[in-house]
């Protein structure tokens, strides 16, 4: 008698829950507690169980919180907040401390003026504020949310990426059409980098120190050796790039191009385009959960009543899913621990949480 065989099938991915949210900006989570937190474009920080998904916190938080980082090591968040003060040249920004543990605002302090990103280098607990307006990064303290020091950079910064392993900090200088490389030890540029126009998006992958630039207006990708900081290649991607994101167990890198409305595959060692996948309307944000290696693209789409996340099976290079979420998705977030997405719909007033 034939014993019965049963075959396991992977689930496919689903939205399990949607968490009302006033003007969900964006979403960042602390893997060790399971906490989730969301910036409120107006007035606050919410804060999100991730076994329950329910809201079980809304910290106050004045001028605008908009972009934030995680420290997961320190259980602490930090919030760039974009609307302080008015003043001709711009307005200046200020980034907040916030106490995962106690859900407590600990403290604001002041940067320099129209706040695009911060990132953030756990390994040294320091924290760095993207200033467009100024042509400059704020150097914080990251335990005492104090600032150390301001740093020049390029032309119009847009964005920031640490490789922790090097203690570089990568800044894209999106007017000049540049990279400035920041030494982390003594917060000096150290070097100038000429890499594609309208640089944006950095991702770093640092078992290979190879840095990857989105150059929005030239449809590209620069690729810096972070040894030598020169460029290795440039690698034609489809049109507009507005994010990019590596793989660290395969080293594949994913463009999302948003005019394109497709996603573009790069072999970390071949440093060439092996696939192009086509998606939803006006992709804006990737995210990776290593593990399944299934990749998420939100499409922020020209339909105000809804979005959708594509779901690419990173084995495949195919899409093996379509989910409806909120309007205008912003942001979004994995967590390869418990496999799950967390994507912020502006105009939905939600977050939308996936089942990877």
């Amino acid at each position: 008698m034939l014993k019965a065989t049963l075959i396991r099938r992977k689930s496919l991915p689903k939205v399990i829950a949607t968490i009302p949210v006033n003007s969900p900006l964006h979403v960042a989570i602390n893997r060790k507690t399971n906490r989730v937190f969301v910036t409120r474009s107006l007035d606050a920080l919410a804060v999100i169980n991730g076994f329950t998904n329910r809201v079980i916190k809304t910290i106050p938080i004045e001028n605008a919180p908009n972009h934030l980082v995680v420290n997961a090591r320190k259980n602490r968040v930090h919030t760039l907040n974009t609307a302080v003060t008015a003043n001709p040249r711009g307005l200046t920004g200020s980034v907040s401390l916030v106490n995962g543990a106690t859900n407590r605002l600990v403290s604001s302090v002041n940067v320099g003026k129209d706040g695009a990103a911060i990132a953030l280098n756990a390994a040294t607990n320091r924290v760095f504020a993207v200033n467009a307006g100024s042509d400059s990064v704020t150097v914080i303290n990251g335990r005492t949310n104090r600032v150390i020091t301001t740093v020049k950079v390029g032309d119009t910064p847009f964005n920031a990426a640490v490789n922790p392993f090097t203690n570089r900090i990568f800044v894209s200088n999106n007017s000049a059409g540049t990279v400035s490389v920041i030494n982390g030890a003594n917060n000096k540029v150290i070097a100038t980098v000429k890499v594609g126009t309208g640089p944006d998006t950095i991702a770093i992958n640092p078992l290979t120190d190879r840095i990857f630039v989105a150059n929005t207006n030239s449809s590209s990708v620069s690729v810096i050796n972070g040894k030598t900081n020169k460029v290795i290649k440039t690698i034609r991607v489809g049109a507009f790039p507005s994010d990019i994101k590596v793989n660290l167990k395969t080293n594949r890198i994913y463009t999302a191009n948003s005019s394109g409305n497709t996603v573009s595959v790069i072999s970390g060692k071949k440093l060439s385009v092996i696939d192009t996948i086509g998606v939803g309307s006006q992709p804006s944000v990737l995210g990776i959960d290593t593990k399944k290696n299934r990749i998420f693209v939100a499409n922020a789409s020209p339909n105000l009543s809804r979005g959708t996340v594509s779901v690419i099976s990173g084995f495949k290079n195919k899409v093996i899913a379509t989910l409806t979420v909120g309007a205008q998705p912003s942001d979004l977030s994995v967590n390869s621990k418990t496999h799950r997405v967390y994507v912020t719909n502006s105009n939905g007033d939600s977050v939308s949480v996936i089942r990877s």
